[in-house]
This record gives C-alpha cells, sequence and structure tokens, in this order.
C-alpha cells in the first residue's frame, strides 16, 4: 500500500509539473501574441497618422494655392479698376481742363518728380496756377493726408513753381459720404463721374 502510495504521489507531481511547464508555454505564447498585435496595432496607427498628415499637407497646399490665385485675381480687378478711374478723368480734363474757375493749359498724367521721388497722377498747369489731381477708384480717408503730403512737398521741393496757386483735387469713381465731407472740409476739390460726364465740386477749393 505504501509502494502505491509513492507512485500516485510521483504521478501526481509530474502532472503537476507538466502543467506548470504547460501554462508557462502558453503564458509565453500569449504574450508574444499580444506583443505582436500590440506592433501591428502601433503600425496601422502610425500609417493612419501618416495618411492624415499627408492629406492635411495636401489640403494646406492647395488652400494655400487657391489664397494666391484670389489675391492674385483680386490685384488684376484692383490694377484695372484703377487703371479704368485715371483713363476716364484724364480724358474728362483733357476735354475739359477747367478747376476752380480757371482754363489750364498743360494737362500732365503720371507726373514723376525725381527731387522727391513722388508722382501726381494728373498735374495741371497755368501760367497763374497748378493743380494736384489724385485719381482712386474708391477713395479712402487715408488718400487725404497722402495728397496734403503731395502738396506739402511741392512747396518744399518745386520753387520754380512757387508764384503759383497750388490747388488739389481727389478724382474718384466712389466716395464714402463722410470721406466726402471731410475732402470738402479741408479745401480740396472732389471730382466725381455722374452719368458719362465729369462733375467737380470745387467751391469751398482753397489755395495751399
Amino acid at each position: 500500500m505504501k509502494n502505491n502510495q509513492k507512485k500516485n504521489n510521483q504521478k501526481q507531481e509530474k502532472i503537476t509539473l507538466e502543467s506548470l511547464y504547460a501554462y508557462l508555454h502558453e503564458s509565453e505564447e500569449q504574450s508574444k501574441r499580444e506583443f505582436a498585435q500590440m506592433r501591428e496595432e502601433a503600425r496601422q496607427a502610425r500609417e493612419e497618422a501618416k495618411k492624415r498628415s499627408e492629406e492635411l499637407e495636401r489640403n494646406l497646399a492647395e488652400t494655400a494655392r487657391m489664397v494666391h490665385e484670389n489675391n492674385k485675381a483680386l490685384g488684376i480687378i484692383g490694377n484695372n479698376n484703377g487703371e479704368f478711374a485715371e483713363e476716364y478723368f484724364l480724358s474728362a480734363f483733357q476735354k475739359n481742363p477747367q478747376l476752380n474757375g480757371e482754363t489750364y493749359k498743360k494737362v500732365i498724367p503720371n507726373m514723376r518728380f525725381v527731387e522727391f521721388d513722388d508722382e501726381y497722377d494728373i498735374f495741371l498747369l497755368n501760367d497763374k496756377s497748378a493743380a494736384i489731381i489724385e485719381v482712386k477708384y474708391s477713395t479712402r480717408k487715408k488718400h487725404i493726408g497722402e495728397l496734403l503730403q503731395k502738396a506739402e512737398n511741392f512747396r518744399k521741393f518745386l520753387p520754380k513753381y512757387s508764384n503759383r496757386k497750388l490747388y488739389l483735387g481727389i478724382a474718384s469713381l466712389s466716395f464714402r459720404k463722410i470721406t466726402e465731407k471731410n475732402i470738402i472740409e479741408q479745401g480740396i476739390a472732389v471730382i466725381k463721374q455722374v452719368g458719362d460726364k465729369m462733375v467737380v465740386y470745387d467751391k469751398d477749393l482753397k489755395a495751399f
């Protein structure tokens, strides 16, 4: 009976060791499978992140291209509008070169002065007076200050015209009412297109 018990204990011990080895082996295999799965999931996540990054870069590039094209188109439109305004008012002054009741002998477009690096869109001149006409498609308040600076430079850098009265005017296809009021208050002529005619408001014009 003791021998049988001893055999049973050995058998039980053998079974326990085999079960332990099997358990350890299975755990190791399970760990390998889980690690492999984690690596695969990480790889897929990296690929998805790369795809999203590439798509984002493409979208940003396309957005930048569209913004560039829009800005380019707006610049072309703005330039075309400005050129149209200059051509219109220049032609109108050439046909009727009058301001403040005076007739001007010379109507000079885009007159540049190298002395102080400035340009007058339209420059009117006779024996008694000169006039600087700034042409805009759409006038803003800042344009008033810019024109007043032109008048200051005129007196400072062009002494050969010192015996002439200087008048200022802003010719534009579009004025805001408050801006137009500010222009008139400064003693500057407001020059508009009304229908197919150029209309000059110079009742409060003053010499600079």
